[in-house]
């Protein structure tokens, strides 16, 4: 089983998968559609195909394609790029890494041959983002939002350098949308304000439906110059075909269900959310630049994909988890920093087991702050040892409480902030910087080894029995009454 490269295959395999739903009954895209799916989430059910959607005879909205599975928080990760759903988090981690060291970049598909060209829209009296069935997810957002589960193609005006990223887009009026370009050097928010220094509108694709591996692409902390469309070809394993668009001249994935050309317009900011996020809180509304829809194109009815963040993680963060642990891990690896491993728990907070060593975790906590955007979605970062599962709760949480001397944990000033995350200052919010924690729960590397030795005995079933006792006891666990053997602990982040 490979890769999906479209969203309409990735929506059949999570059907045969038993990991999608097809909801006949009519929704409403008001408010509805989103209260369902949030709960799809919370409750970790199928994701929801809304096929009969108020007011869009025809249309068809699904939402949280890669959502918390039914096998497993991954689960859906892993159908997306042809895996098995049941495979451990850092297996598929480690999958994901080695496809990430061999990006293939992107093939040229026929205009006539790509299917987000069936339908082309450049009159403008009949660019109309009404007609998609948009969504209001929740009551505590501040309208309809055209993209939430997106990709949006930026291109650098001075070296040429593409961007795919996801950033959130709030409908405005038929022709206009707000997009939330968040402050960057180097992505969308740094190109833009090369544009708007120069007084030019920046031209945009937003593109709505691609294939799964694009969108785990653009949510990929990249290096400055790395391109997403690269690495998701890497991801799928086959080079994403691409089409030039109408108004302009960036290319998008040829297969997507939806492109909206759009340009953003220099000097213009109009009320932009609140929004509910991946952070489990609501976003303030602020002001966004807004964009103006130069054409659109489409397949013949197309499948509208929404995303819904919130408490506990959706289809973003339990992407980002995966992606964000194989990119950290990539590079510091190419920095020569060793670690065993790493496991992000949603809404991303990070966990890196490692063999203690004078310096390592500077270094490691360094490697990754040169990464920009690297760690830009989390609070803090915590180490542990090497004989700690991370991706366990309850094992992070005992290494924390039992190894984590008051001494070793550390503050580290003026990191880049994310906006999204609602623990901010005031006056940090206004410069874009925050600060950073770093808990070091592993045993000090400058302990003499015997004293590690006696203070380091885990007691537990795995460390505490000899191996005869133990498959004796497992062998005969039904027969105890307590029914088939667990396989995995209700506090592991399965799949």
């Amino acid at each position: 089983m490979g890769a999906h490269t479209d969203q309409r295959t990735f929506i059949k395999a999570l059907a045969n998968a038993d990991e999608l739903l097809r909801v006949e009954r009519e929704v409403d895209w008001n408010l509805e559609a989103g209260a369902v799916s949030r709960l799809a989430c919370e409750r970790r059910a199928p994701a929801p195909l809304f096929v009969n959607v108020k007011d869009y005879p025809g249309a068809e909205l699904v939402a949280v394609l890669l959502g918390p599975g039914c096998a497993g928080i991954h689960s859906r990760v892993a159908i997306a790029l042809g895996l098995p759903p049941d495979i451990h988090p850092l297996d598929l981690i480690e999958e994901v890494r080695i496809r990430l060291k061999k990006p293939l970049p992107p093939v040229r598909a026929k205009r006539q041959q790509a299917p987000c060209k069936e339908i082309v829209i450049t009159d403008p009296g009949q660019l109309d983002l009404r007609q998609f069935p948009m969504p209001w997810i929740k009551s505590i957002d501040g309208g309809r939002y055209v993209g939430t589960w997106d990709i949006v193609v930026t291109k650098d005006p001075e070296n040429g350098w593409t961007n795919w990223a996801t950033y959130r887009c709030q409908y405005k009026d038929p022709q206009h949308f707000n997009i939330l370009l968040l402050p960057s050097e180097q992505h969308g928010g740094g190109m833009f304000r090369k544009y708007e220094a120069a007084g030019k509108p920046m031209p945009i694709a937003l593109v709505i439906g691609a294939d799964p591996s694009v969108h785990l692409a653009g949510m990929t902390p990249l290096g400055y110059g790395e391109c997403e469309a690269d690495a998701a070809g890497g991801l799928r394993q086959s080079p994403v075909p691409v089409v030039k668009c109408e108004t302009s001249d960036l290319e998008v994935p040829a297969d997507a269900e939806i492109v909206i050309e759009a340009e953003v317009l220099p000097g213009v900011r109009g009320p932009e959310g609140p929004f509910g996020e991946f952070t489990g809180h609501s976003v303030p509304q602020g002001q966004s630049p807004v964009a103006r829809v130069t054409c659109i194109t489409h397949r013949r009815n197309p499948v509208f994909p929404m995303a819904n963040m919130g408490k506990p993680w959706d289809d973003c963060a339990a992407g980002m988890s995966i992606m964000l642990a194989a990119a950290a891990r990539n590079r510091l690896e190419r920095d020569g920093l060793p670690v065993k491993s790493i496991y992000c728990f949603p809404p991303i907070l990070p966990v890196v087991a490692v063999k203690p060593e004078l310096g390592l975790t500077k270094r490691i906590v360094g490697s990754l702050m040169a990464g920009a955007r690297m760690f830009l979605t989390n609070t803090g970062i915590i180490f542990v040892d090497e004989d700690v599962d991370v991706t366990n709760v309850q094992d992070v949480m005992w290494a924390m409480a039992t190894r984590l001397h008051p001494s070793r944990f550390e503050v580290v000033p003026n990191v880049p902030a994310n906006s999204l995350v609602p623990y901010l200052e005031p006056e940090e919010r206004e410069r874009h910087l925050t600060s950073q924690w770093v808990m070091d729960a592993t045993f000090p590397a400058h302990w003499p080894p015997e004293y590690r030795a006696r203070h380091s005995v885990i007691s537990d079933f795995s460390h505490g029995w000899s191996e005869d006792v133990k498959a004796k006891v497992l062998a005969n666990w039904a027969d105890y009454g307590y029914g088939t053997t667990p396989t995995v602990s209700p506090l592991r982040a399965t799949a």
